[in-house]
């Protein structure tokens, strides 16, 4: 009798592609929602306030805070967070802390598609004052600039945490994120480029990206050593 034909096995890592799948849906999903209510029946109330803040800090311009937030928002184009991450990553790689590397890696993957796939279908109108730097082509909600600070600098403070027990380390670089969120955060909205619940829901949806590639990672190497496990010696 003919030995039935073997089964191939799931790759180790089918857990973790489907977990950052997931978590990429169910953020879009919720952003899409939010971004609705901003729009929509928000619109009036958390409309007006934003628009107060944002009119409040157009008034208030000075060329040094001018030049202080121009340096902030273009250090937070898709270039140069693009090369700060691969500096990140290559030297996680290079002392073998692949986990952590594919963590950051996932993380911003997740952000850039889920801020994509958001921004063009929800369309809100950036803020009605002056702005300080040519308009891109997305729209105003989320704030991809804030979300991908968030996931770089949250993220490394994050990997330091997982790899050293270096108390200044850790402090430091729990201050060095909280400093450049809060800095293109501000900056993007002192410019005329985006409201204030723009930058802070970019902000969760960076917390968010961090903690769906934290899952995705764990579970991923969850399966791995499972397999590895029932692997016969």
């Amino acid at each position: 009798m003919a030995a039935a034909p073997e089964v191939a096995e799931p790759h180790p890592f089918r857990a973790g592609a489907i977990v950052a799948v997931a978590g990429y849906a169910l953020i879009v999903v919720v952003l899409l929602g939010i971004g609705w209510l901003l729009t929509h029946p928000l619109n009036g109330s958390v409309g007006r306030w934003d628009e107060h803040v944002n009119v409040s800090l157009a008034r208030h311009r000075t060329d040094r805070w001018n030049s202080i937030t121009g340096v902030a928002t273009k250090g937070f184009n898709t270039v140069p967070v693009i090369v700060v991450a691969a500096l990140v990553v290559g030297f996680l790689a290079l002392r073998r802390r692949w986990h952590q590397a594919a963590f950051l890696t996932l993380a911003l993957v997740v952000e850039i598609t889920a801020f994509l796939s958001v921004t063009f279908v929800v369309a809100r109108p950036r803020p009605d004052v002056v702005r300080l730097n040519n308009t891109p082509a997305t729209s105003s909600f989320p704030s991809g600039h804030t979300a991908a600070a968030t996931v770089l600098w949250v993220g490394v403070a994050l990997i330091v945490m997982t790899c050293t027990r270096n108390v200044w380390a850790r402090v430091g670089s729990w201050l060095l994120a909280a400093f450049m969120v809060a800095n293109v955060a501000f900056a993007r909205t002192y410019r005329g480029l985006h409201h204030p619940t723009d930058v802070f829901v970019g902000a969760l949806f960076g917390l968010a990206c961090l903690a769906v590639a934290a899952l995705a990672v764990r579970a991923a190497t969850r399966e791995r050593d499972l397999r590895t496990s029932a692997s016969p010696v």
